[in-house]
């Protein structure tokens, strides 16, 4: 009889050989054969085992796509449904957005998707983030300006107001804006004209405005630091997009989108997440929400390549910090990491007092030899004799 495990941590199968007709024990090319058989085998089981795991998750969204062009939109969570709801709604009204929640959310995707169904969708949209610029241009990069209205206006500059003319008009961190500023902003908003810097003559503005930012404006009106004016003019209809936390069924399709992005824009191999990277990513905390989650699997990836792996595994997402002896104590580390963290460890431990052998290591761990060969892959322990 000659069995393999189909996977690991803990395997999902196994492959199972035994002799009726001529009872006798197998070769050890006979066992390299199997292990490498059932390794083939594993990765094909992690595709099926995750695309049946999306299948059964269903899809809240699929609704809402048959009316909205959602373009770069990824997710099926009835989280992410809501926020689609609201924004089928808002979409198609001339009024003004608010976009809120946490950094890394994906609030610019949002403004885009307001746009793309919007009746100024054949128009421009025109972002500014009013973070960047320096409070001495923010109003001429808004407004434009004449020749001479200050010392960098040379020539006519036109503004983003103009520059969206008949289209959207997108204030990233509008919390940001100087209060002289926030006075100027109400004037198209209220009365669709605007003043270039140093014009007498006013232009009318015809666009829409959605503004995003992941501060409390409340907080700010209340502290004097955001117009209570200019807030109540922005929150026409306001929108919050959920932190990734609200929606973790979103995570393994966020993370095979942008598996496939990063290898596409690197030039790297599209490889796969194994069933145990895409259950730790689930698991994990992404403080910096959607974005942060993006450089993580771009880390990973790259990471993956460079060792010549065949799929995405948890070792390249989360490496190790270090090579001395971690703790479970340390804090801020979840379970999966801390288990994680123990295991190379043990291993490495292990491989070192065995001189290398990884027959002896598999025997001392009480471990098949190909699931030992497949820890020291994924933990990027190298090469061992």
């Amino acid at each position: 009889m000659l069995c393999a495990p189909i996977g690991s941590e803990p395997p999902c199968g196994v492959l199972y050989l035994q002799r009726r007709a001529q009872p006798r024990p197998f070769r050890e090319e006979d066992r390299a054969l199997i292990e490498t058989v059932a390794r083939n085998l594993a990765r094909q089981a992690d595709r099926l085992l995750a695309r049946e795991a999306l299948r059964a998750a269903g899809d809240a969204t699929r609704s809402i796509r048959e009316r909205l062009r959602l373009d770069g939109v990824v997710g099926k969570s009835e989280t992410l449904a809501a926020v689609l709801g609201e924004v089928a709604m808002v979409a198609p009204l001339d009024v003004s957005v608010l976009l809120t929640g946490d950094s890394g959310t994906g609030k610019s995707q949002l403004a885009w998707v307001i746009h793309n169904n919007s009746p100024r969708a054949r128009r421009p949209l025109v972002e500014i983030n009013c973070a960047t610029i320096p409070e001495s241009l923010i109003e001429s990069e808004l407004f434009g300006a004449l020749p001479g209205a200050h010392s960098t206006a040379r020539t006519r500059m036109e503004g983003k107001v103009a520059a969206a003319e008949g289209g959207t008009l997108f204030l990233d961190e509008v919390g940001e804006l100087p209060l002289g500023v926030q006075a100027k902003l109400l004037q198209p908003l209220q009365s669709r004209i605007y003043y270039p810097l140093g014009s007498p003559r006013p232009l009318r503005a015809d666009v829409r405005i959605i503004a995003a930012t992941n501060s409390d404006l409340s907080e700010a009106v209340q502290q004097r630091r955001f117009r209570e004016d200019l807030f109540y003019r922005l929150r026409v209809m306001p929108l919050r997009m959920p932190t990734l936390a609200e929606r973790r069924e979103d995570i393994p399709e966020l993370a095979r989108h942008f598996a496939t992005k990063v290898a596409s824009r690197h030039g790297l191999p599209h490889l796969p997440l194994s069933v145990n990277a895409t259950k730790a990513l689930v698991a994990a905390e992404w403080p910096g929400n959607v974005r942060q989650l993006e450089n993580g699997i771009e880390a990973g990836l790259i990471r993956a390549a460079s060792r010549g792996a065949s799929q995405l595994e948890l070792a390249h997402l989360f490496p190790h910090p270090h090579r001395g002896e971690p703790s479970a104590n340390e804090e801020g580390l979840t379970f999966q990491e801390a288990t994680r963290r123990f295991q190379a460890a043990l291993l490495r431990t292990t491989l070192e007092a065995s001189d290398g052998n990884v027959i002896e290591a598999a025997r001392r761990l009480d471990l098949a030899r190909s699931h030992v060969y497949n820890l020291i892959r994924v933990f990027g322990l190298g090469k061992k004799r």
